[in-house]
């Protein structure tokens, strides 16, 4: 089961559903706030099911599958000592997976 999470640069999180429309336009529910913006996937990853979106105000933040983030960490022994720590592997994790 998928658990898409929207992170931000600043590293916030927020629960996300989305629906891709003609390949490359996106509709993003964040859950919370219960507002849904529409924007452009500009680089995903399947695999690591990462996406790169901007939204049509101009914000820019990556749409991450935390379970399979997770599982990742888990299979590749990668521990984080703090949030810090945990913060900086998350942002190696989306780099990796879009470059």
């Amino acid at each position: 089961m998928e658990k898409w999470m929207a992170v931000f640069d600043d590293m916030r999180f927020e629960d996300v559903k989305f629906n891709i429309i003609d390949d490359l336009k996106i509709e993003v529910l964040f859950l919370k706030r219960r507002k849904k913006m529409n924007g452009t996937v500009l680089k995903f990853n399947d695999f690591t099911k990462v996406y790169k979106v901007s939204l049509d105000d101009g914000t820019e933040f990556a749409i991450v599958d935390f379970h399979e983030m997770d599982a990742f960490f888990e299979n590749n022994n990668i521990l984080f000592q703090n949030r810090k720590g945990l913060h900086k592997e998350i942002k190696r994790y989306i780099e990796f997976s879009l470059s």
